[in-house]
């Protein structure tokens, strides 16, 4: 069975007797209803180890600046990933459409021009090994019992050396496709890539052999040994996810008893360190008493590799229903975590006049719409992967700028107050801004200028 994804807009389908992956472009399409269908394609390209796509373009097409600088960042570098060799382009008899296309392609991929879908396929016969292309053989309709670890690595597009984290990436990306849908053809594919997903990860052998030794194993509490170390090993998430319950819960209560405490409450998040003392002693000396300084550390975007930190959201989502006066973040975070910010452009004139004139020289106000950040968001979750979130459409969103905070953009300004970036290479700028749930704007007024000052008024 051919596997296939139809739109309105645009029509993929995986040719399983020719291995060649084709999309016929129906109409002109923008954003989602064009990005979508076209890494469906190169998902395809990547699973069935395809050297050739076919783009049927008999059609009045155009596409947006927008869409042309994704298919040249992202697209290409995904296509280029998943292996794909040459492209294919279907116009009929418009030589003049063609040429665009192929220079549109920029040399990344060998380009042939054809008739129709016939004129490739007999192109592909033609240029193309046959040993060079076709998937593995098939385990089986219904099963995968005879497929080797090597093979099913391959059926992913992975290298015979990926190891468990690129594995574990791989599954998502390809289950993310199916999950939730009910069509029969999804519901196939999800649970094929979750067996080959069992394979490549090496758990079938693991059972297969734990199965052999388990027999000659004592039992306790009427489980062999074997099964409570299984136990253990598959259901670790489900111990730690209940773990970050309840520290988060515990943060609650604990940000909830601070605040209750405290005269004022100051959050900073974002990939950074944090040493309050100076904070708190340049607070008190305003008279403001017993401040609470809390620090989340959060990663946005992750472009550089780090470790995930496994308490940051948490801990910042358990600080942020506190109802904080004061907001400080890094440059990379805020934009992703606009919606925390409350619109401080009724406070400016009084944030302003109470800034010294080298703080004045030093700052920055940050405006923000939420066009913008809705465009950020949107691009860190197709560039990075965070998460199933939904695509949205920015322009449902206002594209009225909102002042959001005053911004330091000085390294060693920031460095006064104690917080220091943990990038590989991105230098200390902060962000400060009142919290949306703030009720006290004379707070948040005193906070930021008097946290702004010190950092300046510091040797």
């Amino acid at each position: 069975m051919n596997e296939v994804f139809d739109s309105e807009f645009i029509s993929v389908e995986y040719k399983k007797d020719d291995n060649i992956v084709l999309v016929v472009l129906k109409g002109n399409v923008i954003r989602d209803d064009f990005r979508t269908p076209m890494m469906h394609a190169a998902d395809m390209v990547m699973r069935h180890s395809c050297k050739v796509m076919a783009v049927d373009i008999r059609t009045d097409l155009e596409m947006s600046e927008n869409d042309i600088a994704w298919s040249k960042k992202v697209l290409f570098s995904n296509l280029k990933k998943s292996g794909l060799e040459t492209l294919v382009l279907i116009c009929g008899n418009d030589n003049d459409m063609a040429g665009k296309c192929a220079a549109f392609c920029e040399d990344r991929f060998k380009t042939a021009i054809c008739r129709d879908y016939d004129e490739a396929k007999k192109y592909f016969d033609d240029h193309v090994s046959s040993s060079d292309n076709g998937d593995s053989e098939d385990s089986g309709e219904d099963g995968f019992d005879s497929m080797t670890r090597e093979e099913a690595l391959k059926y992913m597009g992975l290298e015979p050396d990926a190891d468990i984290k690129m594995i574990d990436d791989r599954f998502w990306q390809m289950s993310k496709l199916y999950r939730g849908k009910d069509d029969p053809e999804s519901v196939r594919m999800e649970d094929e890539i979750s067996a080959v997903y069992d394979i490549a990860s090496g758990r079938r052998d693991r059972r297969l052999k734990e199965e052999q030794q388990r027999v000659s194993e004592p039992m306790y509490f009427g489980r062999y040994k074997s099964d409570w170390k299984n136990i253990i090993h598959y259901n670790w998430k489900n111990f730690l996810l209940g773990a970050v319950v309840v520290i988060s819960a515990i943060l609650v209560i604990i940000g909830l008893v601070n605040n209750t405490r405290s005269d004022c409450s100051v959050i900073v998040f974002g990939h950074m360190l944090l040493d309050d003392t100076y904070m708190r002693e340049s607070l008190e000396a305003q008279g403001i008493k017993r401040p609470y300084i809390g620090m989340a550390d959060i990663v946005v975007p992750n472009d550089q590799n780090i470790p995930p930190q496994e308490y940051g959201n948490e801990t910042f989502n358990a600080m942020f229903y506190t109802n904080p006066d004061v907001l400080i973040s890094d440059k990379e975070s805020y934009g992703y975590y606009f919606s925390t910010f409350k619109d401080i452009g009724p406070l400016k004139d009084r944030i302003w006049d109470g800034l010294t004139e080298e703080a004045k020289a030093g700052v920055v106000p940050v405006y923000m719409t939420e066009q913008e950040a809705v465009e950020y968001t949107n691009r860190l979750y197709l560039e990075y992967g965070m998460g199933d979130e939904e695509i949205r459409d920015p322009s449902e969103f206002s594209d009225e700028p909102v002042l959001i905070g005053f911004q330091i953009p000085d390294e060693d300004t920031c460095l006064n107050l104690g917080i220091e970036a943990k990038w590989m290479t991105r230098k200390t700028s902060l962000v400060f801004g009142q919290c949306i749930n703030s009720k006290n704007d004379d707070q948040a007024v005193l906070v930021i200028t008097t946290l702004i000052n010190a950092a300046f008024e510091k040797d």
